[in-house]
């Protein structure tokens, strides 16, 4: 198995994304790459406040090496204009270096949310419907920072979006199925109709709404009266109260010809009678349970009940028809008939315990499971950030070093400066001074040269005299 490589940090840095053919969509996602030799996979993560939930519910955007037209994307500047203050989203530190990812897709990628999401899609605020957006184009833009990638992975980043290799996608995981599902594009496309095409047709008045709606549970009997008839032979006519009540349930023609539109073939109606759905199977058990006492009062004292005496019996056997005889049981099947259902009950009593203590158990391992994974994941994400941490303080060290070696480079020059005025000054005082003792030295000499040429000059003239006395 080839060995995955992050592009980027594990946990995902800040990005923009938007379509090619609207930067107006344009909001922040959470950027994941990861890359092997033959595997590419590309997610955007969008976190949104969904109505009826605490916390927010993060949405997942794949976009898979298969889905990817080789050789038609880019890594390379920003070309289009953005919104002011855009950059500073994405930005790493101060001043980032922003690169756009262009990528042409075969067709819309694979969009996933939260199981416990429900049918709560539809009321989401815009953020939802620009991601879906997104999610619908085939041609995208990627605004993120280089900072958070090191030279060699853009350059493989860069080798795979402009290669013409044909990579496959990346199989998703355990225990990411576990918390999120694929959405349904038909379901999605529903969506994105409802909400951006205005209606054609007006909705139908409250009186026809009314008559379209479920009847409301209020109207349900809770209790069966004990005067009902169980039963009705085919030669019996019907109950005047059941005539009546069909009689009430039958829609009128006029109010046939009033209900001219069918709310069924909308969007918003499927999932009301989806709710409708939940509601009833989360209240079913509970009116069961309230109701069940009052059903089995009414049932066990006829099927339970014993004659007060041998004669009673006998009596009623004879005043009965062959039809009820057949109905009426001896009193050892009576009795053999209320141990066989307490049996029964006892049976599906410990089914259903065995049943319950089996889910539990399964429930508690997938508890402990998905408990074992959140570990494991927070601790990835813990080395991450003790890692991206690491190499922030670095570049922040590096930053300082560098800051203090230009100061102390700054701070030498300033010395060496005045260092060199300082030994001018004292070089052109020693020169001065030595070209004094110099003149000082050459009057001297000078003074001592012609005192001799005095000397000389002297003895020049006695020696004349003295040659020119006679002898």
């Amino acid at each position: 198995m080839d060995n995955i490589l992050s592009i980027l940090r594990n946990e995902g840095v800040p990005a923009l994304a938007y379509p090619a053919d609207d930067v107006s969509i344009l909001q922040p996602y959470s950027l994941r790459i990861l890359l092997s030799d033959a595997q590419f996979m590309l997610s955007l993560e969008h976190s949104i406040l969904v109505p009826g939930l605490d916390d927010k519910q993060t949405f997942t955007l794949r976009y898979e090496g298969d889905n990817i037209m080789p050789g038609k994307g880019s890594l390379g500047n920003v070309g289009d204009s953005l919104p002011h203050g855009s950059l500073d989203i994405i930005a790493r530190h101060k001043q980032p270096q922003p690169r756009m990812l262009s990528l042409t897709l075969k067709s819309p990628c694979s969009v996933w949310y939260p199981h416990n999401l429900g049918n709560r899609v539809s009321s989401l605020d815009t953020c939802f419907h620009k991601l879906l957006t997104l999610a619908k184009a085939t041609e995208i833009r990627i605004l993120f920072d280089s900072k958070w990638a090191t030279k060699q992975n853009l350059a493989r980043l860069q080798g795979v979006v402009k290669g013409s290799r044909r990579l496959t996608g990346l199989p998703v995981l355990p225990q990411f199925a576990r918390l999120y599902q694929q959405a349904d594009w038909s379901i999605l496309n529903s969506i994105l109709d409802a909400k951006s095409k205005p209606p054609i047709i007006a909705p139908p008045p409250i009186e026809n709404a009314v008559n379209d709606a479920p009847p409301p549970y209020a109207h349900v009997p809770s209790k069966r009266s004990r005067n009902t008839r169980s039963s009705l032979t085919p030669d019996s006519p019907l109950p005047k109260r059941l005539l009546l009540d069909a009689a009430a349930r039958s829609p009128s023609p006029t109010d046939d010809a009033k209900s001219t539109i069918s709310s069924t073939s909308t969007v918003e109606v499927d999932l009301f009678q989806d709710l409708v759905a939940a509601a009833v199977e989360k209240l079913l058990p509970d009116m069961l349970r309230a109701q069940l006492p009052s059903i089995l009062q009414d049932v066990l004292p006829e099927m339970l009940a014993c004659p007060s005496s041998p004669s009673s019996w006998s009596s009623q056997r004879a005043n009965t028809s062959p039809q009820q005889h057949h109905d009426h049981k001896p009193l050892t099947t009576t009795t053999t008939l209320a141990h066989t259902i307490k049996q029964v009950i006892s049976t599906h009593t410990k089914l259903h315990i065995r049943s319950l203590l089996t889910k539990t158990l399964d429930h508690a391992g997938e508890l402990q499971d998905r408990a074992s994974n959140e570990i494991d994941d927070r601790l990835d994400e813990a080395r991450t950030s003790f890692a991206a941490l690491k190499e922030d303080h670095m570049f922040e060290v590096n930053e300082l070093c560098n800051e203090k070696l230009v100061e102390f480079r700054e701070h030498l020059a300033e010395e060496k400066d005045r260092v060199e005025e300082a030994f001018e000054g004292h070089a052109e005082e020693v020169l001065c001074r030595t070209w004094d003792g110099l003149d000082a030295v050459k009057r001297a000499v000078c003074c001592s040269c012609a005192k001799d040429k005095e000397k000389s000059e002297e003895w020049g003239q006695y020696g004349r005299r003295a040659r020119s006395l006679p002898l």
